[in-house]
């Protein structure tokens, strides 16, 4: 155990991936600010052009895209050069299904308090961005050029690859392995990473299709809303019994995710089917516009560098870096229950499990203490895993938070267990130094 005394440092200091992302294409970025009456003005005009072509779904998808991206555009010479286009000239912009509108400047991550998330999705990291960016800074240095790759085998929500992501290209990791038991998790990943037009397509096509049958874009009351979403759960699963991996299934979770109670899905690992339940919100039910816009963002992040996505295991993963001392490895596996349980046969079981019960903890933790690769690790404070990390003179630091739903506070402890296995110690923060957070229990 590390006896350093922790370092101080003011929790808002983090690095921005937006900002990283949109240096790395700023030949596509203006620094114009534009007025909010002319881009109005030019969305009027884009509607009248929308109602055009309604017999033509395929064209009316790339329009429909292109105004959603225009919508959160802060690109003044953009919206300048659309207000001096004649009607066959914005028509002709609009049916394009080539534009580069990149809005990164409508979007902000620089705090732990701020985040950018591609879907909702419960236990998701980027409430940590801090703490974790200021391990792996303390980990990289002290290790310069010797890492060469990099893993998360427990995907989920991308939460705490978005924290690392800058941090380990800048530090020369070109290779990132991460991968997820989920296929429909996994196949947003790849459909957002080399399809995203035909993603944003298939988004369209739902306030489309909502609109050809309704006269509306999207539901107005909590009863049609509950309707689309079982229409639109009912074509998901199909397509997940079929296992077809492609961008309408895609497409269709990235739409369930967003409404449903903060991302709160169940995975059964047995059927490989994703369930989930409609909550109503009249905003949400308004987002396909904004769910076009994170695809268009996460495109280019998940194409820095070489991120490869894959539907596995753990087990194999380890298998594959065990005695690799140049692999860098985060775990968020299913949480541990945080009560104060007084067998270590408990040490086993899993409350917050989405989806996957009686997840071995024991038999995951044994396997990190046989590996030679560096680590960090997330779960609830447990005394049995506390006793497990001493035992092997691992790193074990806790941080005291409130897990919301709603508007109902849960006290809870959570911690980071880490070790660097080829340097020096790491002299981190101390997470009892902290005030206690509140983490909604679906960021």
């Amino acid at each position: 155990m590390s006896t350093q005394e922790p370092k101080s440092f003011n929790s808002q200091e983090v690095d921005s991936l937006l900002k990283y992302v949109k240096i790395q294409n700023i030949e596509n970025i203006s620094k114009n600010v534009f007025l909010i009456s002319s881009k109005n003005s030019i969305l009027k005009r884009t509607k009248v052009i929308l109602e055009q072509y309604k017999e033509k779904p395929r064209i009316q998808t790339n329009i429909y895209t292109n105004i959603s991206l225009i919508k959160y555009s802060k690109d003044g010479n953009l919206i300048n050069s659309l207000e001096k286009m004649n009607d066959k000239e914005l028509e002709k912009f609009l049916r394009s299904p080539n534009n580069k509108l990149l809005n990164f400047d409508s979007f902000s991550d620089d705090s732990d308090t701020k985040r950018f998330v591609l879907f909702p999705y419960g236990g998701g990291k980027q409430k940590h961005k801090c703490i974790q960016q200021k391990l792996l800074k303390e980990l990289l240095e002290n290790n310069p050029h010797h890492f060469k790759s990099y893993y998360e085998p427990f995907l989920g929500g991308f939460g705490s690859v978005y924290n690392s992501i800058q941090l380990i290209l800048e530090y020369g990791i070109k290779d990132i392995y991460l991968s997820d038991v989920n296929p429909s998790l996994v196949n947003i990943y790849r459909q957002v990473q080399k399809n995203p037009k035909q993603v944003q397509r298939h988004l369209s096509s739902i306030d489309l299709e909502y609109l050809k049958t309704s006269g509306q874009l999207y539901p107005t009351s909590k009863e049609d809303g509950k309707k689309l979403f079982k229409k639109i759960h009912s074509e998901f699963t199909e397509l997940e019994i079929k296992k077809r991996m492609n961008p309408r299934r895609a497409a269709l979770f990235l739409y369930i995710l967003h409404n449903t109670q903060g991302g709160m899905i169940t995975f059964n690992i047995k059927t490989k089917l994703n369930t989930s339940s409609f909550c109503f919100c009249e905003n949400k039910l308004k987002q396909i516009p904004l769910i076009i816009n994170k695809v268009e963002i996460f495109n280019k992040i998940f194409n820095l560098g070489n991120i490869k996505f894959s539907i596995k295991k753990y087990e194999p993963v380890l298998k594959k870096i065990k005695n690799d001392t140049t692999s860098l490895i985060l775990f968020d596996p299913p949480y541990v229950n945080y009560e104060e349980v007084s067998t270590s046969e408990d040490f086993l079981s899993c409350s917050y499990n989405y989806g996957i019960n009686n997840f071995n903890h024991r038999k995951l933790l044994e396997e990190i203490s046989n590996g030679k690769y560096s680590f960090i690790y997330y779960n609830n404070h447990n005394p049995h895993l506390e006793s497990f990390s001493k035992s092997r003179e691992f790193n074990y630091v806790k941080k005291d938070v409130i897990y919301k739903n709603g508007t109902v506070g849960k006290k809870c402890v959570e911690i980071l267990m880490f070790k660097n296995r080829v340097g020096k110690e790491i002299k981190t923060v101390n997470f009892t130094n902290f005030k206690q957070i509140e983490i909604k229990q679906a960021s």
